[in-house]
């Protein structure tokens, strides 16, 4: 991310007139430096806080349009550190607000924001077809192992979307500048770290369901011979 806002700072320079074309590599490479230099400072995680909540209001708020974050808090701590490294100074009185995602995915936060509501509704749904299911099938041990394997797919499909699909998806938006496309990789990143725990857990429970039903079912046909 240092690097995404490094790289996207000295373009903007450029682009404004405001650092000389030449300069903008070099430009980010020491805005990249002097950042990883400074994250730990509280000036930093302030200024880091900053950027977050105006994330939020783009993102959470009742404004429309592109979702987008201001950068400015961050540059300003940065720049004041850049020192003698750069031959110029950097203009850091203009509020940088880089877009970091369409309109679109304005509504899709929303959703998200209901996700934990909609998981709960959804895993007593399951628990409860699981127990029908159980309850009523003819033989439970096939019906167990059924259960089983569906969770084992239903782990492996999410866990193939949020690390392969998605991903490619998101390198191949062509309408997403690369400061974009490198937040909405971390920010799914997160996402997939966090959803990996959970799908170990669906993965580890289905395995063991369908073993148990295996195991039944050639119990049952041991027992019937």
């Amino acid at each position: 991310l240092q690097g995404a806002v490094a790289a996207y700072v000295a373009d903007d320079y450029v682009r404004r007139g405001l650092l000389p074309a030449p300069l903008q590599e070099t430009a980010a490479s020491v805005l990249t430096s002097v950042a990883q230099g400074t994250v730990d400072q509280p000036g930093f995680v302030r200024a880091w806080e900053e950027s977050q909540r105006s994330l939020h209001a783009s993102a959470f708020g009742d404004g429309t349009g592109a979702l987008t974050v201001s950068l400015q808090p961050l540059i300003r701590f940065i720049a004041a550190r850049v020192g003698s490294r750069l031959p110029v100074s950097l203009d850091v009185t203009t509020d940088l607000r880089a877009p970091v995602g369409t309109a679109g995915d304005r509504s899709r936060l929303h959703q998200v924001e209901r996700t934990q509501t909609y998981a709960l509704l959804g895993l007593m749904v399951v628990l409860g077809s699981a127990a029908v299911c159980l309850v009523s099938a003819r033989r439970r041990s096939i019906a167990l192992a059924g259960l089983g394997l569906g969770a084992l797919v239903t782990a492996g499909v999410l866990r193939v979307a949020t690390e392969i699909v998605v991903p490619q998806l998101i390198d191949r938006a062509e309408t997403l500048s690369p400061f974009a496309r490198a937040v909405q990789r971390l920010l799914l990143d997160r996402a997939a770290a966090s959803l990996a725990s959970w799908l170990g857990w669906i993965a580890l429970v289905g395995a063991a369901a369908l073993l148990a039903g295996l195991l039944g079912r050639g119990a049952a046909a041991l027992r019937s011979r």
